[in-house]
């Protein structure tokens, strides 16, 4: 069953990436950024979300006690906070246009 979903997936995948390609994507701006949102779902470190973000460590410290940037998680069996690929490119899109 898995290897049917799993090839369905790749699939449907493959033609979302030709269509963007030839600009013929039908997915409106919430729709693509649901699907980033899935793929790009990426564990970060502070040291790998600040290097994203392009920003020092301490500016870092001061956007995420401003609720400009999303707080650390926790994760089972991690001593560490984890940030995702994908809430940091949200609030640094929202932080470049104010």
């Amino acid at each position: 069953m898995g290897n049917v979903i799993t090839k369905y997936i790749v699939n449907l995948l493959r033609n979302c990436a030709d269509n963007i390609e030839n600009n013929s994507c039908e997915l409106n701006e919430e729709e693509q950024h649901l699907i980033m949102s899935v793929l790009a779902h990426k564990v970060m470190s502070k040291e790998q979300a600040c290097d994203y973000c392009k920003i020092q460590r301490s500016r870092f410290d001061e956007l995420v006690r401003n609720n400009k940037l999303p707080k650390g998680r926790k994760r089972k069996g991690f001593k560490e906070l984890v940030w995702y690929e994908d809430e940091l490119y949200t609030a640094m899109s929202i932080l470049k246009d104010n």
